[in-house]
């Protein structure tokens, strides 16, 4: 099949990322106990950890070790797989938004200054430079995301017999 070949690259690609990001939801949910208004974006980021994990394990174990596959990780796919279509919408509307309006990317890189004024070190370019570059990686991440999740559902469709009936 063709698209098994674009699909697992991008399942390699997607795959350190959301070891990275669930280690970071790791010390995020620590900070979240003490602050629950950042709660929503700790979910976000464990359902997209825990939606390339599954994919991944799915395309190792069914399709590549043609093993059948529980029913629930069928599930545990497709619900964080919608969870992380609405991340995707979401960081992909925020870059798209930033990078497009440069009056707004310095006003909000000014509240992030006066708000962490004792932590700051490096000169504000700097840290123009990084954020932009924050807002590229995760327009580039929640693009090919997107094209994954595209591709899952639809391998999901076609190797539905991979996964023991319920």
């Amino acid at each position: 099949m063709k698209i098994l070949l674009p699909y697992r690259i991008l399942s390699f690609i997607l795959l350190p990322v959301a070891a990275f990001i669930g280690i970071i939801t790791i010390f995020m949910l620590m900070i979240a106990l003490a602050n629950p208004s950042i709660l929503l974006v700790v979910f976000l980021f464990a359902s997209v950890a825990i939606y390339v994990i599954a994919s991944f394990i799915f395309l190792q174990k069914g399709i590549d070790q043609k093993q059948l596959c529980k029913h629930s990780l069928k599930d545990w796919i497709k619900v964080n797989a919608i969870v992380s279509i609405v991340f995707c919408l979401m960081f992909l509307a925020q870059s798209i938004f930033l990078l497009s309006n440069a009056k707004l990317l310095n006003e909000a890189l000014q509240q992030m200054i006066t708000q962490q004024q004792s932590m700051m070190v490096l000169p504000e370019a700097a840290y123009l430079k990084m954020l932009k570059g924050v807002l590229y990686f995760f327009l580039i991440f929640c693009s090919l995301l997107l094209v994954h999740i595209v591709l899952t559902f639809r391998i999901i469709k076609t190797y539905g017999k991979m996964f023991m009936p319920k």
